[in-house]
């Protein structure tokens, strides 16, 4: 629906223990895709001082934006999360939809769709939530995987980083909220200490846990398109001095210059149709400045014993050629973007040696993730790939795949693998891991630019329709709508299937009668429904389902609440509460509106709006009575829209399924 509404914390952790105990996943995600690692490795990584267990992990995005995304992310085996940029302006007004991974990336958002105080508290329930799963694990009654004793709790590294981001200019940053917003992530006892009384009876032995109070000690900035070079740098100073954060600077692409950057985004990987929007050249931050600025910003870091570095990177500004997305800029990412910034790793170090700090994202998949640890990236952050089908699923296979090359070069370590890529010589352990990083990096960027994988060529296929539209039951059942929603928020349910032929009912004078109906029909049992809370109208889904219409449009949209489902009044959907002991389904098809009520016994149910009210036997379908309300007269109830709702009641009651909207009323 466009506006996110942070799903409560005791629900979450509802969700979480009844979903995995009943269907063996969390979120969707299955218990099989959970991260496993071999626990003869050590993956762990330094960050800024700090210690991850491996080097993965979502890019500031639509990826760590709510509390379920990153706890999603983290059960996939990401250990350092940057998490959704904030900015002094929390109340934006985007188009949709907003990302488009037809085949390569475009999207049109950039920073928190949620207001400064929500995004605060979506990260503090995220950390608890990561915490209360550590201590589960470290007990076995949660694992890693489907059969218990798999894994040894007490030899897995589970140790966590969340790097904030923030944007996007100096006034904005300086603010008084902004600043006390980081304040915040560096304390956060007081929000801690008022979830942890919401914490439900199914986690109570956890309430009384140490959650640790500082979420973050680093910072990724990202900046406008076009910000200056010194205000960068005065942003920069005062987030080292004042906030005393770590700080890792976000690059664009432009800083290679058009020559450059065109050269490989045309001559070399063939994507004439990416038109590069000109003012970027003119606008973005020079290589050369950013250089300068760098240095000058290492005297500022050193003097506080704080760490600064750069991320390669950010989007490239392009204008849309399409016809999905509807802004006339949008961001390029994916494989093109992956060789950019490859080449901006190359050219940096060139410049800086080893030493300096790099963190890395775009185009970043379960094939090269290897690649870029071995060239001593971190963290190495992905987007667009966990947009595809399997979702976040897809990411255990980076570290599988990161695993298995270890293994095949006999090391243990990410430093000794680096050094295996290249067997280099050097008077020290620490010289060969210089030399090999550089070689590593010199060598993946030659290979990278004529792998075909990245050419355009390859690049163009999308993912293909059927021909068919979706409407509010049945589809093919294919699933690619959930896991593709980075938020959860599609899901499926289960009902018996339908066949009923039904009359309406003609009341009229305090009388009713039955008149003429129709049909209505249900064929599949594996039905697919929307839960809008958790839905911002991001099209993603629309992407890759074979039928036309897209999911978050068509398919039943659940309210986690009867005030955003009046509040969307303009939009069909439904919610379900428990009132008085009955169970209610408020339900709105385009401008109808409709009650349907089932008392506690589950034997009489009340079918009602604005101008009728009939009562119905819930065993046999029969009509006790029907009334007019008020001073209507005449009135012809379509009962197809009883059934419509109490088959969907059944739906979102039948416990087999733990999802969002019967959670805490199953």
């Amino acid at each position: 629906m466009a506006e996110l509404v942070p799903v409560p914390f005791d629900k979450l952790l509802k969700r979480i223990y009844h979903e995995y105990d009943r269907n063996n996943s969390i979120f969707d995600l299955q218990a099989g895709k959970f991260y496993r690692p071999d626990t003869s490795l050590d993956l762990s990584v330094n960050f800024c001082g700090m210690v991850a267990a491996n080097p993965v992990g979502p890019a500031a995005g639509p990826h760590t934006q709510l509390t379920q995304n990153i706890v999603l992310s983290w059960l996939a085996g990401s250990r350092m999360l940057e998490l959704k940029t904030v900015q002094i302006k929390d109340q934006l007004e985007l188009t949709r939809p907003c990302i488009d991974i037809h085949n390569i990336g475009y999207n049109t958002e950039w920073s928190q769709e949620l207001r400064l105080d929500e995004s605060l508290r979506e990260y503090v329930k995220a950390a608890m939530i990561i915490e209360i799963l550590k201590h589960w694990f470290k007990e076995s009654g949660f694992r890693f995987t489907d059969k218990q004793g798999d894994l040894d709790p007490q030899k897995v590294k589970l140790d966590t980083i969340f790097d904030t981001s923030v944007g996007y200019d100096l006034a904005g940053i300086q603010s008084p909220q902004i600043r006390s917003w980081l304040q915040s992530m560096r304390d956060a006892s007081g929000l801690i200490d008022e979830y942890r009384m919401q914490v439900p009876d199914e986690f109570r032995r956890y309430r009384d846990i140490s959650f640790p109070k500082q979420l973050s000690e680093s910072i990724t900035l990202s900046t406008f398109h076009g910000t200056p070079a010194d205000e960068i740098e005065s942003i920069c100073e005062f987030l080292l001095s004042e906030m005393d954060y770590h700080v890792i600077i976000k690059m664009n692409p432009p800083m290679l210059g058009k020559e450059k950057l065109e050269h490989l985004l045309y001559d070399k990987l063939g994507y004439a149709e990416v038109q590069v929007h000109e003012k970027a050249y003119e606008v973005n931050i020079t290589f050369d400045d950013a250089v300068a600025v760098v240095k000058r910003l290492q005297t500022v870091a050193s003097r506080k014993n704080r760490t600064l570095g750069v991320k390669f990177g950010n989007t490239l500004e392009v204008h849309n050629k399409g016809d999905f997305l509807k802004d006339e800029i949008q961001y390029l990412s994916g494989q093109p973007l992956h060789v950019l910034h490859l080449a901006l790793v190359h050219e940096w170090r060139k410049v800086f040696g080893t030493d300096f700090p790099i963190s890395f994202a775009a185009g970043v998949d379960a094939n090269n993730f290897a690649d870029c640890a071995g060239i001593g990236l971190v963290p190495i952050t992905t987007c667009t790939d966990l947009l595809r089908p399997g979702g976040y699923g897809r990411l255990p296979k980076y570290l599988y795949n990161l695993e298995a090359r270890m293994n095949e070069h006999n090391v243990s370590t990410i430093d000794d693998y680096i050094i295996s890529l290249d067997n280099t010589e050097g008077e020290s352990a620490s010289d060969r891991l210089q030399n090999a990083i550089l070689s590593n990096t010199k060598r993946l960027f030659t290979q990278t630019i004529e792998n075909p994988r990245y050419h355009a060529s390859n690049n163009r296929k999308t993912p293909n329709k059927i021909g068919s539209r979706l409407y509010l039951w049945d589809c093919i059942n294919c699933d690619k709508c959930i896991p593709v929603c980075p938020n959860d928020a599609n899901f499926f349910f289960e009902i018996k299937p339908v066949n009923i032929s039904f009359k309406n009912i003609k009341i009229e004078n305090g009388n009713w009668e039955f008149v003429e109906g129709g049909e209505f029909t249900v064929n599949e049992s594996h039905q697919i429904a929307n839960f809008a809370d958790a839905c911002n109208d991001c099209g993603n889904c629309d992407v890759f389902c074979p039928e036309d219409g897209g999911p978050y449009i068509e398919k039943p949209r659940f309210f986690g609440s009867l005030d955003q489902w009046k509040e969307w009044n303009q939009l069909s959907g439904f919610v379900l509460l428990r009132e008085n002991g009955s169970t209610c389904l408020y339900g709105r098809f385009k401008d109808k509106e409709y009650k349907l009520t089932v008392d506690e016994a589950g034997k009489e149910a009340k079918f009602t709006n604005d101008e009728f009210r009939i009562r119905i036997d819930c065993d046999s379908s029969n009509v006790i009575d029907a009334k007019i309300s008020g001073d209507s007269g005449k009135y012809i109830v379509n009962m197809e829209y009883y059934y419509a709702m109490r088959t969907l009641m059944k739906g979102m009651l039948n416990p087999s399924r733990v999802h969002y909207v019967n959670v805490g009323v199953v």
